[in-house]
């Protein structure tokens, strides 16, 4: 549908590029985490401050998309006055800024941890054939990954790095925060 005449068209997209090297089984799965406590529903803290700044009309961007060789990570508004498109950006940056200093709350990192755990193990893939989806997630690593030894495989073996994940979260390791620092912040 088109716009009114008059109304906030601007569309305003950052993106960042993660890493130029293959992640570790843990820190995939720790980053798919992160974009669960960023982006993942209506109150994530990334998500929420774009929605509720008044800035746009709707939040814009998947965060992370790790299907190809390099992970990337999007976010932005759609709607945006042409004088606050400089806010958009200004807004994500300082966000992600003090999620990474700050933190974030224990209960939504146990919920996030637990939705991750929850679409490993169920793998449900709707009407989707569950073959080809699980053909789907081995194919990164099929097509861009040689590592020596390594098994195309091991994209389906979640049991080891998660356990390590909820090990270290359990020790009271900060994970997410070092991890959105150097991909996203720094």
């Amino acid at each position: 549908d088109e716009a009114a005449p008059g109304a906030p068209s601007h569309m305003v997209m950052l993106n960042w590029l993660l890493n130029e090297k293959p992640l570790s089984p843990v820190d995939e799965l720790a980053l798919t985490v992160l974009d669960e406590l960023l982006m993942g529903t209506r109150t994530a803290t990334l998500y929420k401050a774009m929605a509720e700044s008044g800035l746009g009309a709707a939040v814009v961007g998947g965060g992370v998309s790790d299907e190809l060789k390099q992970a990337t990570f999007s976010v932005g508004l759609k709607g945006v006055a042409k004088e606050d498109v400089p806010k958009v950006e200004a807004l994500a940056l300082e966000t992600l800024a003090a999620a990474a200093k700050d933190g974030f709350e224990a209960d939504a990192v146990e919920a996030a941890v637990n939705t991750l755990e929850f679409q490993l193990r169920e793998m449900n893939t709707g009407g989707f054939p569950k073959g080809l989806a699980f053909m789907l997630s081995m194919l990164p690593r099929w097509i861009y990954r040689d590592d020596e030894g390594a098994n195309v495989a091991d994209a389906l073996r979640f049991e080891a790095p998660l356990a390590e994940l909820k090990t270290k979260l359990a020790s009271g390791e900060k994970v997410f925060e070092p991890l959105l620092a150097s991909l996203l912040v720094d």
